[in-house]
């Protein structure tokens, strides 16, 4: 089963939204053929970036139910795995009384083709059906396994040609993090043998990237440049600028200097202790430079990677677009390197974290430091830009995590935390576990009832923030204190009474047109109130004006 149940506002949205090469609705009211329609259009859907398929609701997005594999749901998970060779997420939703079948189905892997045990052995989409794969398409896919160019060798470019401060700033790097002494004592020859960049054939791009003389990379690779632009604040024109086309483990540590020396720090007070969060977090830029250098993509020769900051952000900018399979959406699950040989080297080095987390450190600490999320806002086909903010933007929610952690003697997750934001952010909580979780230890609460219920962050943050009266506006007033503000408008109203609408106006929380007129009922059942008129236009009265 699926950890990460589909909330209604999601479902709500595919219901909206037309079918089309990643979105599938089929009626399937008491059966949907598991031996041959259920792998092709799983298949199909995976072959076309991956996506959904909903049983339980017809073309005309009517929502009616379905029958199809009751009591085998368990198994459908495990059956599509043997078949297709994908792990397929099957989840079971009840919506509007009706039960509905949602197939979570993931990409294909970059150069790689699902192939179908159903009816059509690579089958794709075509408009509302299914088609057999064109031979073009088939060329297209296989082609996306491009060779690694950090692996590839580079002619005229030799062991002379290796800055050799670049060699041993690495080999310092590379012996604390795997804690052996002895690399220190490799020459150079040896060390690039080790890490991949030298081979019976040559040296390759990532030995030249990351070693190689500042003339040579001039001369056979002048776009592995990286440019630092200061600004003081949004304005067209940099306030510094500094530009790098050297071995990549000569200048990473002047690259920081240069950010750090422009580092701003934010104090806050825990108590009567002053702690403080700068602006640019040196785990996180380190992590985000080895990766734009490890992803972008080199055969674009006329462009650099460029770091832009400014008190409120820093942005680095790397050319090409996101790698195949990867997107906005899926980055935080989804790992695909463009330069693998420049990656492993990284990692050796102890500059980038395993496969797959480094992005998740980066979101982790900027919502611990209080800054909320990073984004890749002017990312397209051509260039990933990411966004890191740089200002604290709530130092309150720092103090919140710290003391709830201390406090409750536990370790948060990057995804527990990741949730905590969104809710802080008044966005919907999505995975259920931890929801679990957050209520069991008071870390946040449920407040209203039914489709208007929501989860807020726990009265002690509001504490922290010294705003304990948003915590009393999100939460609301009881019904008993609804009824008793009812009242006491009523009573200011005198002969004069008050129309239904009004009063809407006297609660800062919402309320619903139902919860209203229940309230409204059950003080006239009490004999504290009685109205005139009917609906909307309506006037009510305290009871004690009945007669006048």
């Amino acid at each position: 089963m699926i950890k990460k149940q589909t909330t209604e506002e999601q479902f709500e949205k595919w219901l909206g939204e037309p079918e089309g090469l990643n979105l599938e609705f089929k009626k399937a009211e008491y059966e949907f053929d598991k031996i041959n329609n259920l792998p092709d259009y799983c298949a199909a859907l995976a072959n076309e970036g991956g996506g959904k398929l909903v049983l339980g609701i017809s073309n005309d997005k009517k929502i009616i139910g379905t029958k199809s594999f009751q009591g085998t749901i368990d198994t459908l998970s495990h059956h599509l795995l043997q078949n297709l060779g994908i792990r397929i997420d099957v989840e079971e939703k009840i919506y509007k009384e009706r039960r509905v079948l949602i197939f979570h189905i993931p990409s294909r892997s970059v150069g790689a083709i699902i192939k179908s045990s159903g009816n059509y052995k690579y089958p794709m989409r075509a408009g509302s059906s299914l088609v057999e794969m064109s031979q073009d398409k088939i060329k297209e896919i296989l082609n996306e396994a491009e060779l690694d160019f950090s692996c590839q060798k580079v002619e005229n470019f030799t062991l002379s040609d290796i800055d050799e401060e670049a060699i041993n700033n690495f080999k310092k790097l590379w012996a604390n993090k795997q804690n052996k002494k002895e690399y220190l004592t490799f020459s150079t020859e040896k060390t690039l043998r080790a890490i991949g960049a030298l081979s019976n054939d040559g040296l390759n791009n990532a030995a030249l990237i990351l070693f190689g003389k500042k003339q040579k990379i001039d001369k056979l690779l002048s776009c592995a440049e990286i440019i630092f632009e200061w600004r003081q604040s949004q304005k067209i024109r940099h306030d510094f600028r500094k530009d790098w086309r050297e071995p990549f483990f000569r200048i990473y540590n002047e690259v920081w200097e240069n950010i750090n020396a422009r580092n701003i720090r934010f104090p806050y007070h825990e108590g009567f202790i002053q702690r403080e969060v700068v602006s640019f977090n040196r785990e996180s830029i380190r992590e985000a430079l080895a990766n734009a250098i490890a992803h972008r993509d080199y055969h674009i020769q006329s462009a650099s990677i460029f770091i832009k900051a400014t008190p409120e952000k820093i942005s680095i900018q790397s050319p090409g677009g996101f790698v195949n399979g990867v997107n906005v959406d899926n980055i935080l699950e989804r790992s695909e390197w463009r330069n693998r040989r420049i990656a492993e080297i990284f990692q050796l080095a102890g500059l980038v974290e395993r496969s797959g987390q480094g992005m998740d450190m980066i979101f982790d600490n900027t919502i611990r430091e209080g800054k909320g999320l990073p984004d890749f806002l002017g990312t397209d086909d051509y260039v990933v830009i990411l966004n890191i903010p740089a200002e604290v933007k709530d130092e309150n929610f720092i103090i919140f995590l710290e003391k709830i952690t201390n406090q409750k003697q536990i370790t948060l997750s990057f995804e527990e935390i990741f949730e905590l934001e969104k809710i802080r952010e008044n966005q919907k909580i999505q995975n259920l576990e931890s929801r679990k979780k957050f209520l069991e230890l008071g870390l946040i609460e449920n407040v209203g009832k039914g489709r208007g219920s929501k989860y807020i962050l726990s009265r002690k943050y509001y504490e922290y923030e010294g705003k304990l009266w948003k915590h009393t506006q999100l939460v609301g007033a009881s019904r008993d204190e609804k009824k008793l503000l009812i009242l006491k408008h009523l009573e200011k109203a005198g002969k004069n009474g008050s129309r239904t609408s009004d009063f809407f106006n006297i609660f800062s929380e919402r309320i619903t047109a139902k919860e209203m007129d229940n309230i409204l009922q059950e003080l006239r059942r009490d004999n504290k109130i009685f109205a005139k008129g009917r609906g909307l236009l309506s006037y009510w009265f305290l009871d004690k004006f009945r007669f006048n």
